[in-house]
């Protein structure tokens, strides 16, 4: 049966070199169809939860929560920080209101806390103890307040705070010391150059947080497009312009993006900005390897034809096999170059070498194609055979690019074995005249033989330890950080996660009535890794009824007549001089009259900068100082209004029930069908690896289908080690019995993955070394390691058993040539990704980078120095 195959190869050899025309014009019409229909037909899906099974349970029930409450499902997250709470909440309303009017890019727009409902009921939200204190605090003030509501100027502010210092009277809403330290803040801006408002918030409802806030939160739900490469592009673009002009409009209001939608597209970006920086290396680092291995021009032309060929019909094979690629399939270009391109130079070499023995051209070609055919031919069954192992896994990226990979495999032999002796019979070399000299010196190629002990124990040694170490390989499963960690969107995820109640990491539970998610919020509450369990039923404020009567007496008497308080009352620049002097001069007075008071401090700093305000005014021009003066008024009491209109809206208040509820608010906690949701709050900081799976763990003791990002994280990142676990310990398998097969033999075998197993030992040991774990990005290195890995150990098997002149050393030889440059092209090509600032694709090279050194180490240092005792013994 062999004879028979052999001369049909040899026979169809033949008829190729005779009529070399015919399969390069065949495979140019393939390549034509295969273009044609990848084009047509290959659709690329980006998002990231199509890369596992949907039958795993975790993603089971993140599916049962999405379709329940959809709209937590790719959602951007706009962070507002303001200087003062007023500036956060009039950016928030220009986005707000400039958002909702971008239909085409975004679906829906949510602001947690805004909107007449809040404004309404926001008092009945703080504890009854700090409502009372905050209405004893404002029925001391309503002389002040009062005031003011009748004359909202300058000149009215400055006489009641004049009379408060010099008569040490109290009745103000605020402290003196805070307030006479915020006017100070605002002149010394004003002299500076700079608008600073005074917020009256911040004095009037002093420490109270939940009302105070100046860090607002958006959440949008942009459209996606998974169809294009980058499906956020569009309604990224669209809601960065509309932030683009509220910077403009609110320079001192800091607004970022965060959230999944943009880490996943910030992350493509840079990607591809990487890829672009790591391509132009790598083509001319990959051309120079080329010329430098191959020495030809021509070769290098005609290797990279017959693998842009191969990359072509693999591509449609793909097309065919699968419909689209994935975010790990879209690899199987790299793995393809990275050992595809290995089979044409083996070829090439050997041809050369022949040429370089005068052996005629045609000759040589033949000869070359069938020494090397059954090693490449083998090197791609076990190869496919591999790959095609990763399909049964869980993890469908993975085994999307198995079947891709694989079939690529078998592709680039076929085209190797066809196409590359076609060409070359079409486009020959000149025989060249070998140089008796040898590249490097007579003992290098001799040191594995003559120092095989040695290698032999030190290989097992550094084996040994190697896999001492593997017992502290880890997975890092937090895509955070495989990102850029100076772009926005990390910078911003990780500055909220550390805190405790705006954390973006938090776990969501289901409850199916209302008992059950009382009783499992009460539970969660206990637990020490949790800060806090929300339900629906936590925006139904308690003790309404004492919170309402309160509300209702200090609306009497607050005594307001109008429910609009005034705005601010134009004055002339004259009357505003006059106030600024009159209070100077009590200001003066009352640090003479008080020299120990508490106030002294702060009333001496307040006089200096009074006295530059005036002194600056007096060298301007009565227009300049008219500005100059209504920017005061307006720094100062600009903020007032909308303060106490936000009061006076509070004094409105009614019975806050389930019913009453915003329904943006409600249907994002009681979804349509009755399905409560309980959202978890960590008390730690969930960048940290055991905080996160502390935190899902004591949950899971309550609810062990909670789901959310950090289940998400970590259990794909299980996912993903199971599945590459599972795969690659079936190729083994599989290669290992294909081996056995071909060589018949269990010493071959072992001696063929000999340079496969090391390298596969000591690339996990390094990353224990370096500090550099695995992930989701670096992982994909491993089926790359093991395919050329197998190869090598294949190629100087199959020479050295064909040397008929043991004393000659096969480093020597074009095939050790061809495995240290086709590990040097493929080095070429990543190398450059170690320095990029994507920190997984940075972690792949510097992965690849090992690997591909311990290969050739492996496959030209070790496995030569075993194989001489082998060979010798087997020769005898």
């Amino acid at each position: 049966m062999s004879e028979i195959s052999d001369s049909f190869l040899v026979g169809l050899e033949r008829l190729l070199l005779r009529f070399p025309k015919i399969p390069v014009l065949l495979v140019c019409v393939a390549c034509g169809f295969s273009l044609y229909y990848t084009a047509r037909n290959l659709g690329i899906h980006t998002d990231t939860t199509e890369i596992l099974s949907k039958e795993l349970p975790f993603l089971q029930d993140r599916s049962r929560f999405l379709q329940a409450f959809p709209q937590d499902d790719e959602a951007i997250l706009v962070v507002v920080d303001g200087a003062t709470p007023e500036r956060a909440t009039q950016a928030l309303a220009y986005l707000g209101e400039h958002f909702r009017q971008d239909k085409e890019e975004i679906e829906a727009v949510y602001i947690p806390g805004e909107g007449e409902f809040f404004d309404r009921h926001g008092l009945l939200y703080p504890d009854l103890d700090d409502l009372n204190a905050l209405a004893a605090k404002w029925v001391e003030a309503q002389p002040f307040i009062g005031s003011l509501s009748k004359d909202n100027s300058l000149k009215s502010l400055l006489s009641i705070i004049g009379l408060a210092i010099a008569s040490a009277d109290q009745d103000l809403p605020v402290d003196l010391k805070p307030l006479l330290d915020s006017i100070q803040a605002v002149i010394r801006g004003l002299l500076d150059g700079a608008d600073r408002s005074l917020s009256w918030q911040q004095l009037m409802f002093g420490d109270d947080q939940d009302l105070l806030t100046t860090q607002r939160f958006i959440l949008l739900n942009p459209v996606l497009d998974f169809n294009a490469l980058v499906p956020a592009e569009k309604a990224l673009q669209s809601v960065r312009a509309i932030v683009r002009n509220a910077k403009l409009t609110f320079s001192d209001v800091n607004i970022r993006l965060t959230g999944e939608v943009v880490l996943e597209h910030d992350e493509l970006e840079s990607v591809q900005r990487s890829t672009q920086i790591a391509s132009l290396f790598s083509m001319i680092l990959v051309c120079t390897a080329l010329l430098i291995g191959l020495r030809s021009l021509k070769l290098v032309l005609i290797t990279f034809t017959v693998l842009l060929v191969g990359l072509i019909l693999t591509a449609g094979f793909a097309t065919l096999a699968i419909g689209h690629l994935n975010l790990i399939s879209v690899s199987f270009a790299v793995l393809y170059i990275g050992i595809g391109v290995d089979y044409s130079i083996q070829i090439s070499l050997r041809y050369q070498e022949l040429l370089q023995k005068n052996i005629p051209q045609q000759q040589a070609l033949m000869q070359a194609v069938r020494k090397v055919r059954p090693s490449i031919g083998l090197c791609a069954v076990t190869t496919a055979v591999g790959f095609f192992s990763f399909i049964p896994t869980a993890y469908t990226g993975v085994s999307e690019l198995g079947v891709i990979a694989g079939g690529g495999m078998l592709i680039a032999f076929i085209i190797s074995v066809t196409v590359l002796p076609a060409l070359l019979q079409l486009f020959p070399l000149k025989p060249e005249v070998k140089d008796s000299r040898n590249t490097f010196p007579d003992w290098i190629y001799a040191f594995p033989m003559r120092h095989r002990t040695f290698i032999k124990w030190t290989a097992l040694g550094l084996t040994l330890a190697g896999l001492g170490l593997l017992t502290q390989v880890r997975f890092d499963f937090n895509p955070l950080n495989l990102r850029d960690p100076a772009s926005e969107s990390v910078a911003t995820f990780k500055e909220l996660l550390k805190t405790k109640t705006a954390s973006p990491m938090t776990l969501t539970l289901l409850a199916a009535n209302e008992a059950e998610a009382r009783t499992q919020a009460q539970q969660l509450q206990q637990l020490p890794s949790v800060e806090n369990a929300l339900t629906i039923f936590d925006f139904i404020p308690e003790h309404q009824a004492q919170k309402l009567d309160i509300i209702q007496e200090l609306a009497l008497v607050m005594g307001l007549r109008s429910d609009v308080f005034p705005p601010l009352q134009q004055d002339s620049a004259e009357n505003h001089r006059a106030a600024l002097t009159t209070f100077k001069q009590g200001v003066e007075k009352s640090l003479k009259d008080q020299a120990d008071s508490h106030l002294a401090a702060s009333l001496q700093s307040l006089d200096e900068l009074l006295q530059r305000l005036l002194t600056e005014l007096e060298a301007k021009s009565k227009p300049e100082q008219s500005a100059l003066l209504d920017r005061l008024q307006k720094n100062l009491l600009g903020t007032l209004p909308d303060t106490m209109n936000k009061l006076l809206q509070g004094l409105n208040a009614d019975v806050v029930t389930l019913e009453r509820l915003p329904q943006d608010l409600s249907e994002r906690w009681l979804s349509k069908g009755g399905i409560y949701r309980i959202q978890v709050f960590p008390s730690k900081n969930l960048d940290d690896h055991q905080n996160l799976k502390e935190f899902i763990a004591e949950v899971r003791q309550i609810a062990p289908n909670a789901t959310d990002l950090p289940v998400i994280y970590l259990e794909s990142g299980n996912a993903v080690v199971k599945a590459f676990q599972q795969a690659l310990m079936g190729a083994f398998v599989a290669i290992t019995l294909v081996l056995l097969l071909v060589t018949r033999s269990i010493k071959d075998t072992f001696l063929i993955l000999l340079p496969l197993l090391m390298t596969a030992i000591l690339t996990g040991a390094a990353t224990v070394v370096l500090d550099t774990p695995f992930n989701f990005a670096n992982i994909i290195v491993i089926p790359l390691l093991f395919g050329l890995g197998v190869d090598s150990g294949i190629y100087i098997m199959n020479r050295l058993r064909n040397m008929p002149d043991q004393t000659h050393s096969v480093l020597q030889t074009s095939t050790a040539r061809g495995v240290i440059f086709s590990s040097l092209t493929t080095l070429c090509s990543l190398v450059s990704m170690a320095f990029t600032p994507h920190l997984g694709l940075a972690s792949m090279g510097l992965l690849l980078s090992i690997g591909l050194v311990l290969i050739v180490v492996c496959t030209m240092l070790v496995l030569p120095a075993v194989l001489t005792r082998h060979m010798g013994d087997r020769q005898k």
